[in-house]
């Protein structure tokens, strides 16, 4: 069971992302493969504060004679890694082709994850259906950022706008910023724009703050 996401400064309930996150550990509890750990948070501001999640199981939870780790991003979707006897010692990372939509149902995540998980190889399919709660967690990240950067939130409006929209193959609309040139400073306005628009980030590297869930 996954412990309660840290709090955060600018949003004491936690993490914006925290539900897909919930979501998809419930549902690889409910196939009996859970992760021996989830890590969660986002990047820095130099980074554009892009919330992501790590999903580890090391050699002894799986068929092969190695680990795997999946991570996600919300602006670049589903990725995989095999590790060898080590978590730090990545022999292949690359994206995980099965998945159209960035938020990929967790039901679709579970399927995928049992199928690696078990032969350590990705499974001929493609999911194309998207969390029906994602335009929900793309307003919240939206209001994340907003907030750190000194703006106002939008609000979540009905039906949720696309945070990470960009290219990629991201299903949504896009997002409508409010600026005020009165209150809201030139240096905000512009780290506002580009926290919307964002870019490919990398994956996260260094020490960030994180919630786990202990192995059994």
């Amino acid at each position: 069971m996954l412990l309660e996401p840290p709090g955060w400064s600018v949003q004491p309930e936690g993490l914006p992302h925290w539900p897909y996150v919930r979501a998809v550990d419930d549902a690889l509890a409910a196939r009996g493969i859970p992760p021996g750990s989830v890590r969660a948070s986002y990047t820095g501001r130099e980074q554009g504060l892009t919330s992501y999640m790590w999903l580890t199981w090391d050699v002894s939870r799986t068929g092969g004679r190695g680990g795997l780790r999946l991570h996600w991003t919300e602006r670049q979707g589903w990725y995989y890694a095999l590790i060898g006897m080590s978590p730090q010692d990545v022999l292949l990372y690359t994206v995980l082709p099965t998945f159209r939509p960035f938020f990929a149902r967790p039901e679709d995540v579970a399927d995928v994850a049992e199928h690696l998980v078990r032969t350590m190889r990705v499974p001929d399919v493609e999911h194309r259906t998207e969390w029906d709660r994602a335009g929900e967690v793309r307003a919240a990240a939206r209001d994340f950022r907003r907030v750190v950067f000194g703006l106002a939130p939008v609000g979540r409006q009905e039906g949720g706008s696309g945070s990470g929209a960009g290219t990629g193959g991201v299903e949504g609309v896009g997002v409508q910023l409010t600026i005020d040139t009165q209150a809201d400073t030139f240096e905000r306005a512009i780290a506002a724009v580009r926290a919307a628009y964002g870019h490919n980030i990398p994956a996260p590297v260094g020490d960030w703050p994180e919630s786990t869930t202990p192995a059994p």
